[in-house]
């Protein structure tokens, strides 16, 4: 009762203060613009001029009295302030547009009456800041929508940037191939005849540096070298032998190519001719006999024209060189389908003249083999291949037949990996791949097969071999614990049959479509 007796005095003296107080606030506006109206200058009082209005006049002729400018000034400031009063009552019952914040801040408007009369009223209910919300200056604008979600998306992406960072920093996924750190070879001048050693400084993040190879080449190019090293105890040096042969070319011999791979399979190749070799990287030979030209070819011919399948061929190969003498001779025919490659092996005969034997299958592509290449090395390493561009190359041809005739390579027919979610434990993880692939004539001989991971340059080879009937074969792929946590594939599945015969399925193929694993 006392609480339902208390609230309509309340109200009842609040709006009583409320009155009060509006009228004391009145009237001291009135005082203040009395007094300011007595200091200013008085207006000059216009007189009739061209385009004004005429006065009017009262029915007995007489012109109404004018009153004082004081007056009539008082009465205008009366109108605006009421104008304004009412505005203001306006503006707080209809919210208005808000301005567009400008470039350069504007003075604060002069707030309204009715603002400046409420101010004390709502201060003393608690909410003084409200009743001057709408006429005192604000502050710089918030961002739009738009740019609070532009800068929302943005903080995102750098999130999941920042993320995908921390993400390829995982202690237990190896995405980077070793890093090479320095090359030398000590000594680092040699005579042709001698050995020089190539020390490798490399270095892994995680998994650890698998291998270290490469090859140097000659100041002209011609001649090559091929090197493995060896770590050297727990250091970051690998080691290996390079052997000078006798009469090689005189001149800055340099590491034209250095392959590096890690237990994880990164792997990289760097070149001398793109800066991933140092400059530095050169070994001196000094000869008294320098040889820098490959050997010369001088002429072919076979021993038969035509033979049939399971028969052998000797294709003579008549070679010369200028100083150190010819070391090596090789030969490769091609198919009439040219899907099927022999290789010949050669021995030197009398004089100049090498021998190179061609042993054929029983089972093999009938028809006109022609003679691919023929390759010539010289003691020195200078090497020169012979192509189909040179006509003696070009008219080396032998013709074979016989009753099992096979110009098809092998097909793919499936593929399957017995674990597609592969998760790594402490000694990595073995994914077997599983493949069928049929052969319509002499039989799949053999398969092998590539995979690639996330990582630079991941990846690596692995072979194949037949798993219970003729056509099923079966390879593994070894992970280490390290391995890059992703999306690997198998990239490509080489098969051959015993005609030689072969075909290279790749990634894009849809049979390939099996082949993904992801490593986690």
């Amino acid at each position: 009762m006392r609480r339902s007796r208390f609230l309509p005095v309340f109200f009842t003296l609040l709006s009583i203060a409320f009155v009060i107080a509006l009228v004391i606030r009145l009237r001291s506006d009135m005082r203040e613009l009395t007094v300011a109206s007595a200091k200013a200058p008085a207006a000059p009082v216009r007189m009739d001029t061209v385009g004004s209005p005429p006065l009017e006049t009262s029915a007995g002729g007489k012109q109404p009295s004018v009153r004082p400018a004081s007056a009539r000034t008082r009465e205008a400031a009366m109108k605006a302030r009421q104008d304004e009063a009412l505005s203001g009552v306006r503006s707080i019952a209809r919210p208005q547009p808000q301005p567009q914040p400008q470039p350069r801040p504007q003075p604060a408007s002069k707030p309204s009456i009715l603002s400046r009369v409420l101010a004390p009223v709502m201060k003393a209910l608690g909410g003084g800041s409200t009743a001057t919300s709408t006429t005192t200056p604000k502050p710089a604008a918030a961002p739009s929508q738009s740019q609070a979600s532009s800068h929302g998306s943005s903080s995102s992406a750098t999130s999941t940037h920042a993320s995908d960072k921390q993400e390829a920093k995982d202690p237990n996924s190896d995405t980077t191939p070793p890093q090479l750190i320095s090359v030398e070879f000590s000594p680092p001048q040699v005579q042709d005849g001698e050995e020089a050693t190539v020390i490798i400084n490399a270095m892994d993040d995680l998994s650890g540096i698998r291998g270290v190879s490469g090859t140097i080449s000659s100041p002209t190019g011609k001649a090559l070298q091929g090197f493995a090293t060896q770590r050297e105890g727990d250091t970051s040096r690998y080691v290996g032998r390079v052997a000078i042969a006798k009469n090689a070319e005189q001149g800055l011999w340099k590491v034209n190519f250095i392959n590096m791979s890690d237990n994880a399979s990164n792997s990289v190749t760097l070149s001398y001719a793109t800066g991933g070799v140092p400059q530095t990287a050169v070994l001196r030979v000094v000869s008294s006999n320098s040889d820098s030209t490959p050997p010369t070819l001088k002429n072919i011919w076979p021993d038969k024209r035509a033979i049939h399948g399971g028969e052998k061929a000797i294709i003579f190969v008549e070679a010369v060189d200028d100083k150190s003498g010819v070391n090596l001779v090789s030969a490769v025919f091609q198919s009439p389908t040219r899907v099927a490659r022999i290789g010949a092996g050669c021995q030197r005969g009398d004089g100049d003249v090498w021998q190179c034997e061609l042993s054929v299958p029983t089972c093999i592509d009938c028809g006109d083999w022609q003679l691919e290449q023929v390759t010539l090395q010289d003691k020195a390493n200078n090497l020169a291949t012979f192509r189909q561009d040179n006509p003696l190359v070009l008219a080396t041809k032998i013709n074979i037949g016989g009753a099992a005739c096979d110009n098809t390579p092998p097909a793919l027919q499936s593929l399957v990996l017995d674990n597609n979610d592969v998760i790594l434990g402490d000694h990595g993880a073995i994914v077997t791949v599983t493949i069928v692939a049929t052969d319509d004539n002499c039989g799949v001989a053999g398969a092998s097969g590539q995979f690639v991971g996330p990582g630079t340059g991941s990846g690596g080879f692995f072979p194949m071999q037949q798993s219970g009937d003729s056509s099923t074969f079966t390879g593994r792929i070894q992970l280490d614990a390290r391995a890059a946590r992703g999306v690997w594939r198998i990239n490509s599945i080489q098969l051959n049959d015993r005609g030689h015969n072969l075909k290279v399925y790749y990634a894009t193929d849809p049979l390939l479509a099996n082949g993904v694993f992801r490593v986690r």
